[in-house]
């Protein structure tokens, strides 16, 4: 018989490191919702779409503290 094996999902913690270019920030970012998944294939651009609204939420939260 086989085992389904369901992703562990994890609350996940955005780690920015303002120094890095934008492009790989966003890189990045899309790497660990793939992680986060399970590495699960197939959904590329919404891990992303979702790395570019993070980032751009985070960068956004930046420039009002200064």
């Amino acid at each position: 018989m086989k085992k389904s094996t369901t992703p562990k999902t994890t609350a996940s913690i955005l780690h920015v490191e303002a120094k890095v270019c934008l492009e790989e920030q966003i890189a990045r970012r899309a790497h660990e919702l793939w992680h986060q998944r399970g590495h699960e294939h197939g959904n590329d651009l919404t891990d992303w779409f979702q790395a570019e609204r993070e980032i751009a939420e985070w960068h956004q939260k930046q420039l009002k503290q200064d």
